[in-house]
């Protein structure tokens, strides 16, 4: 199926190890990497791949046990990977 992924191994457990894809009719996709959980992805003029932004759940979840606010929490845990500062443009994989 288009956009299927096998990551997943079912009952909980998952994969180690994130790959970004993309098909000619869905384009690029995959929302969870091995640093966390894509939430932003960086394109060239292309529509090529050249970065992306994510949100590692571990560090989320400790600063919120720490007494931060879910806005101190976020702006925290979030990384970015590759030519994402600079891109042309952006997607949200959740949404394409």
């Amino acid at each position: 199926m288009v956009g299927a992924s096998l990551e997943d191994l079912g009952k909980g457990l998952r994969s180690q190890v994130g790959t970004m894809f993309g098909t000619r009719a869905k384009g690029v996709r995959y929302l969870e990497m091995t640093e966390g959980y894509c939430t932003r992805m960086a394109l060239d003029e292309n529509n090529e791949v050249i970065g992306y932004e994510f949100l590692s759940l571990g560090k989320f979840t400790d600063a919120m046990k720490k007494g931060k606010t879910p806005e101190e929490a976020l702006e925290e845990a979030k990384g970015h990977y590759g030519r994402f500062e600079n891109a042309p443009k952006y997607i949200d994989p959740r949404k394409e």
